[in-house]
């Protein structure tokens, strides 16, 4: 999960349900690149959310791409989406060569749900710098919510071979998978992921399904019950579930 200067989709709040959704991630001046992500009932559900860190302040000078962005990222901050995209529109306007300013007006087009031009944001900074990672998994995160698996693939995969370690984008990848029945894939994907961080709930989460849905009972119950000792109480949706299957796998 991430954000810019060469990225923006971030991710706070893990959110679990039962089909894909995507977002944002780390502040400004940083990489930020942000996307939460669900799984649930053998289906998994991205979910994206939103969140832009650190302060600033003033009301920005016409022109100045920079204080546009501040500006931006502080109403973001204080949830008025609106005057946020407004702001980030008009750097984009002042600094069109600016990665940083796509890409957060990509991420913020994208909490709004207007997907087609959080794409096309990305696209942007895709096209300024085709080696921004963050730009190619927040597309294909965009491209998930739209249903667009064959692409989303394609641009986790991008990703993936720019940053072969990030473990959130092999959780992507892996729940993009899922969608299209690449079962076996898809674990291979949610390995990586613990294999870069061992406690990406989602990640043991996902194996639980897919694991589940391969009739893999014994395997399945490691996973969701490891998903619960990480994510205690963090998401009660995706808590249930897994409390849920776990009941199911055991009999209960």
């Amino acid at each position: 999960m991430k954000i810019f200067s060469t990225k923006v989709f971030s991710r706070s709040n893990p959110a679990r349900s039962g089909s894909p959704d995507p977002g944002q991630r780390r502040g400004f001046g940083n990489p930020l690149r942000a996307i939460s992500y669900s799984l649930s009932i053998g289906l998994l559900i991205l979910s994206a959310i939103f969140a832009l860190g650190g302060c600033g302040g003033g009301t920005p000078t016409p022109g100045d791409p920079l204080a546009h962005l501040e500006a931006g990222r502080d109403y973001l901050q204080a949830g008025d989406l609106d005057k946020a995209i407004a702001e980030l529109e008009a750097a984009v306007q002042a600094g069109p060569a600016s990665t940083e300013a796509h890409f957060r007006l990509g991420n913020a087009y994208a909490e709004g749900g207007q997907l087609d031009k959080a794409a096309e944001e990305f696209k942007a900074v895709l096209g300024l710098d085709a080696d921004h990672a963050d730009a190619h998994s927040n597309l294909g995160v965009v491209y998930y919510q739209k249903g667009q698996l064959s692409e989303a693939v394609s641009e986790f995969q991008a990703a993936l071979d720019i940053k072969p370690r990030d473990a959130e984008v092999h959780y992507l990848l892996g729940a993009a998978y899922v969608q299209i029945g690449r079962m076996d894939d898809a674990v291979k994907e949610f390995n990586a992921a613990l294999e870069y961080d061992s406690n990406l709930p989602e990640a043991h989460f996902g194996l639980g399904t897919v694991y589940k849905l391969q009739g893999n009972e014994e395997e399945a119950i490691k996973a969701f019950e490891r998903f619960l000792e990480l994510s205690p109480a963090q998401d009660p949706q995706a808590q249930v579930e897994a409390e849920r299957q776990l009941r199911e796998l055991k009999g209960q």
